[in-house]
């Protein structure tokens, strides 16, 4: 019961926190609340926001993916390099792709033996190379009317802002099944899930490939939303999803933590590098700021996690 109300204060303290920066926000841009803008800050957020929402489903299992990054772009490079071909197609084939290396990511950490973040670090380097190797350069094509409608809305609808609210969804579903129970038991105590009959080593392949099938989404957006592909553009999505993650409470231990901290842990981040962006700081600045504050988030759970162990 404690937990549980400590976890909706966190959820309420980050609320403020983003309506703060709202506030702020809109003292640079009035406009904040037209259709248009939230259209395009939902275009530019949603990479992010399916990112951490795949970092935080590994760091569930007690996890954490330092390969992200790398398997974003990959996903973004084969749906811009097919789209032309039929967005549909190309967008299977971007999350096939996604979902398998998310896949391989927790057969290495289940049978390997090894720590998460030893075997992440590797597999970074390993996407990385197979995204470099589909894509030497920057390029790929998204249908300009698939960019101008993502980015612009259609009839009237946001349409990031939807397909958001689908992921929203479809998580809320997945976590009532034995699987998301699973999920949470193995983060929680791997040794007490075995012993209870549970399969961890394929619960662990099957966060990491979910894992995967979120991220693949967001490449997917990303491409969509440039209209082309980049393969070390998601680079950055690896140390942000990790701050979301943290930021909207969910524990390096596994097992705790709810989906809607580390949205609004997303949105704090996407809104913070803007409001950065519009004082005219340096991108170098910039960094270190993101740096900070996830060493910040990272103390603060660590003491609030081990107050509750000695609760």
């Amino acid at each position: 019961m404690r937990e549980r109300i400590s976890d909706h204060l966190e959820t309420v303290g980050l609320g403020v926190l983003l309506v703060v920066l709202l506030i702020a926000y809109q003292a640079y841009d009035p406009s904040l609340l037209t259709p248009a803008s939230i259209t395009i800050l939902s275009a530019q957020f949603l990479p992010l926001i399916l990112a951490a929402m795949g970092q935080t489903t590994v760091m569930l299992t007690g996890g954490i993916d330092l390969s992200l990054g790398p398997v974003l772009a990959l996903a973004m490079a084969v749906f811009a390099l097919r789209a032309d071909h039929g967005v549909v197609l190309a967008a299977v084939l971007a999350l096939l792709a996604a979902a398998a290396a998310g896949a391989v990511n927790g057969a290495m950490v289940a049978y390997a033996g090894l720590p998460p973040i030893i075997v992440t670090l590797a597999a970074s380097f390993l996407w990385g190379g197979v995204t470099l190797a589909v894509l030497p350069q920057p390029g790929g094509h998204v249908p300009g009317g698939l960019v101008r409608a993502y980015n612009n809305g259609w009839n009237g609808i946001a349409l990031p802002a939807v397909a958001i609210l689908v992921v929203i969804a479809l998580w809320k579903l997945g976590k009532l099944t034995r699987f998301g129970t699973a999920l949470y038991a193995v983060g929680g105590n791997e040794h007490g899930a075995y012993a209870g009959g549970l399969n961890t080593r394929a619960i662990k392949i099957g966060g990491y490939a979910m894992a995967g099938i979120f991220v693949g989404l967001a490449g997917i957006g990303l491409a969509i939303q440039t209209g082309s592909a980049d393969a070390t553009i998601g680079t950055p999505y690896t140390l942000n999803s990790i701050a979301a993650s943290v930021l909207g409470g969910v524990s390096f231990f596994g097992g705790v933590g709810a989906m809607r901290g580390t949205i609004l842990g997303a949105l704090i981040i996407g809104l913070l590098t803007n409001l950065l962006l519009f004082t005219g700081m340096s991108p170098f600045y910039q960094l270190i700021l993101q740096g900070v504050i996830l060493i910040a988030a990272i103390a603060l759970k660590t003491l609030a996690t081990d107050r509750r162990r000695t609760a």
